[in-house]
């Protein structure tokens, strides 16, 4: 209780991480629609420095349609999400990212290289193409963010009282054309 009073009393120097996803889109594949995003991660020095040490860092993506009403409130038609890893293999000094929905890895030899590669969103299923009815009108939205729930126990009181943890994209969304 002490460490997170000293924490909460200490002066604020760390800079704060940002995500943005910078475009999207969606196209039907195999009769599927598929989502593809540029995402820019800039990570705060904290974070970086616990990858650098070892912890692992959690990235949700979250995927949403929604069916657009013109008086009432837009009900979700679908919300789903995929979980990233990234982190430093400590005998290899590479970083690993790892999709915790196939298990699929990529293996990079700088952090700044497994970064960019994470920011890059490669047609992800999100539904099937009868699921969408063709005469309704779709919104469809993407959110990225850092899971602060997966970080180390020792770790989460200082990630929840630090700006420069708390990582969140916002919603990015554009017309879904079935």
């Amino acid at each position: 209780m002490l460490l997170v009073f000293a924490l909460s009393m200490a002066p604020a120097t760390a800079a704060a991480g940002s995500i943005t996803v910078h475009s999207a889109d969606s196209k039907v594949i195999n009769e599927m629609y598929v989502i593809s995003a540029e995402v820019d991660f800039a990570f705060s020095d904290d974070a970086l420095e616990a990858m650098r040490s070892g912890v692992a860092l959690i990235i949700d993506v979250d995927f949403r349609i929604k069916r657009q009403r013109r008086y009432l409130w837009d009900p979700s038609v679908l919300n789903l999400s995929r979980r990233y890893r990234i982190e430093r293999h400590a005998l290899s000094d590479r970083y690993v990212i790892t999709d915790l929905v196939t298990g699929d890895r990529g293996i990079h030899d700088s952090i700044e290289a497994a970064v960019r590669n994470l920011g890059q969103i490669r047609e992800i299923p999100i539904a099937e193409k009868h699921q969408i009815d063709r005469s309704l009108d779709y919104r469809i939205g993407i959110r990225v963010r850092l899971d602060l729930e997966s970080l180390p126990a020792p770790l989460r009181p200082i990630a929840y009282l630090s700006p420069s943890w708390r990582m969140s994209s916002g919603w990015y969304q554009w017309t879904l054309t079935p």
